[in-house]
């Protein structure tokens, strides 16, 4: 139904243009007019719908004659308001008998049909439009009733498990309280037997108190002793000049243990440079490199007699041997003494046994040794040493 409306009004179209170019031809182009108006209606009268007659005829061979605004127009009538046959009748048979007036009083009156029937179909439209606002309405009404249903629906089924919840929990706690009862029979007994073991408690309690006592004083005695060594400790966290990364888990070395460390670090390969990567940098990585290894280590700040400058390096609590200084700034790697009132002394790794980590007499005796030069050009002494554990 909608394709034949589009053709009539496709129709419709064709005959207003040329009704418009007829009136402004001359003699000649009214001629050619009448030929193309005259096959196309022969097209349709033979079963062609109006576009297809309209592309046939436009496709024909045509004699010299030129090709009016009129066929132009018609390319762009795709789509054009209805028309009734009979004015496409009325039309034809003005053109064929060339009476122009009757032609445009048949066309007016069609027009006028056209109007009232426009019109028509303009209210039937507002009609619809208001019936469709009314169904809308309708529409939307009921989805309000049918979702308020199902919520309710929904409440009603809630409201029954709940209610199913409630009675279930209330046999719960009935069988709870019978229980809690039991439970209380026996906690009354536990108590008796804990206020037995709380005395028992405090007894350990004030033992472990007069060994607390005897324990600080063995601190203080430690603390003092370090003090007289000119050693201070302190922990990781209040070393200024490098950032050191503790391990919780790592533990004190043994001897062999620290040993082997030492043999397979690396960090004495690096290039000294002062003032960027030196004694400070060196102790550092050793440091963090046994902690990451699992080895308990500190960083170590020596001060000189009369110096102003100083010197980083390590130090490792090995469980055979005690404190155990090491200095890895350039190779290769050395075991220290570092004591206050001592002058440092070094020496390399298979020099020495752990026996004479704090052997005196062994380091004054050494006829060969590592050393710091003083600013004097002598051997530097140990004044002070803060251990950063």
């Amino acid at each position: 139904m909608e394709s034949q409306d589009k053709e009539k009004e496709y129709e419709r179209n064709i005959w207003e243009i040329y009704r418009k170019e007829w009136a402004t031809a001359n003699r000649e182009k009214r001629i050619e007019l009448n030929k193309r108006m005259l096959r196309w209606q022969e097209l349709m009268k033979s079963g062609w719908t109006p576009t297809q007659a309209y592309y046939k005829v436009t496709e024909e061979p045509q004699e010299t004659s030129p090709i009016y605004p009129f066929w132009t127009k018609m390319r762009k009538a795709f789509v054009v308001i209805p028309v009734l046959a009979l004015a496409a009748a009325i039309v034809y048979g003005i053109v064929i008998t060339g009476e122009i007036d009757t032609l445009k009083t048949e066309l007016e009156s069609v027009q006028s049909v056209l109007a009232s029937t426009q019109s028509e179909l303009s209210s039937t439209k507002q009609t619809l439009t208001l019936t469709q606002s009314e169904l809308s309405s309708v529409e939307l009404t009921l989805t309000a009733t049918q979702a308020e249903l199902s919520s309710t629906q929904a409440e009603l089924s809630s409201t029954e498990q709940t209610l199913s919840s409630v009675q279930n929990e209330l046999g719960t706690i009935e069988a709870e309280l019978t229980s809690t009862k039991s439970e209380l029979t026996s906690t009354k007994s536990e108590l008796t037997s804990t206020k037995s073991q709380l005395n028992s408690v405090q007894q350990d309690l004030t033992n472990l108190q007069a060994t607390l006592s005897g324990t600080q004083q063995q601190l203080a005695i430690a603390q003092e002793t370090l003090g007289g060594l000119g050693i201070t400790l302190s922990t990781s966290k209040e070393c200024s000049d490098v950032d050191l990364i503790d391990n919780p888990t790592a533990t004190n070395p043994t001897w062999s243990q620290l040993i082997g460390f030492l043999s397979q670090d690396q960090t004495e390969q690096h290039t000294y440079i002062r003032d960027v990567y030196d004694c400070s940098q060196f102790s550092r990585d050793i440091h963090n490199n046994a902690e990451a290894a699992g080895i308990r280590a500190a960083e170590v700040h020596v001060k000189f007699r009369d110096e102003v400058g100083g010197h980083a390096l390590n130090a490792f609590l090995t469980t055979d041997y005690g404190l155990v200084y090491v200095c890895c700034t350039e190779a290769p790697d050395t075991i220290a003494r570092v004591k206050a009132g001592k002058e440092y002394r070094a020496v390399k790794l298979y020099r020495i046994i752990g026996t004479n980590v704090r052997n005196d007499y062994w380091w004054d005796t050494l006829s060969s040794y590592y050393y710091i030069s003083s600013s004097t050009g002598g051997h530097s002494v140990t004044e002070s040493i803060e251990i950063y554990w």
